[in-house]
């Protein structure tokens, strides 16, 4: 996040908030931080990694909670892979 938010660094930031929501949106598989990082740098355009890390971390913390994620108030619920199988839509 320093390399990021203080130098300006593009880079993709793997904590457990980012593990997490991005396994729930179906963006990886995967629960190894590294694979993550290197999964997500290809998936999103190097402008966003920095803006991503923030932003999901923040949603992780304030809506997708681990074990008690508030799907109802989550406005990404409609592209969530966790809330359409929870919903039986996959």
């Amino acid at each position: 996040m320093v390399r990021g938010n203080i130098y300006g660094i593009p880079s993709v930031v793997v904590d457990t908030h980012v593990k997490r929501v991005s396994n729930m949106l179906g963006f990886t598989n995967s629960q190894d931080p590294v694979k993550i990082e290197f999964e997500l740098m290809e998936l999103l355009p190097e402008k966003n990694w920095i803006a991503y890390n923030t932003q999901i971390i923040a949603h992780g913390r304030k809506v997708c909670i681990a074990r008690r994620p508030q799907c109802t108030s989550c406005f990404l619920a409609d592209l969530c892979d966790h809330n359409n199988r929870e919903k039986g839509e996959q």
